[in-house]
């Protein structure tokens, strides 16, 4: 999605209402298995102190990795961009610039994007699951018995006491 920044120097105001879709080469790796249903709305435009103002909001569903069993699970989400951008900072302007008078907008979605995915995500509600051999969860071995390997090291820390 790409801004001409010279039609807002008129006082235009660019308004959206569209899909769109990101490369699966990005969220692939930061842990997002699919990216779905991206929607935008919003408006951007220019204001007298030559600052561009995003008024976005971003809607889609990203398909995210169960944190408990691995399983995908849809994760629904809303990012609303409310920012002001100087267009005389340099800094800016090389980072989102494409070219001469053009935004690439894509870039500032995609990092509100990534500030909406979850450190950690289950839908699991029994915490206690357990195996063969292992569990999880806040249940103690029902075995007090000492490993044997240790056992030496705990006569001689009783020998201390």
């Amino acid at each position: 999605m790409e801004l001409n920044l010279a039609s807002l120097s008129n006082g235009e105001v660019v308004t959206y209402d569209q899909d769109f879709t990101i490369d699966p080469s990005l969220y692939q790796k930061i842990g997002i298995l699919d990216l779905k249903q991206c929607h935008v709305t919003g408006s951007i435009f220019l204001n007298s102190a030559s600052m561009l103002v995003f008024d976005l909001t971003i809607e889609g569903v990203m398909v995210l990795p169960d944190s408990v069993t691995a399983d995908p699970i849809p994760y629904p989400f809303t990012s609303k961009i409310s920012e002001e951008y100087d267009l005389n900072d340099e800094n800016f302007l090389e980072t989102y610039q494409k070219s001469q008078n053009i935004l690439d907008i894509m870039k500032i979605l995609w990092e509100n994007i990534v500030l909406e995915v979850p450190m950690r995500f289950t839908t699991t509600k029994d915490a206690h699951l357990s195996g063969d051999g292992w569990s999880l969860g806040e249940d103690k071995n029902k075995d007090d018995q000492i490993d044997p390997r240790l056992a030496k090291l705990s006569e001689l820390l009783d020998r201390k006491e």
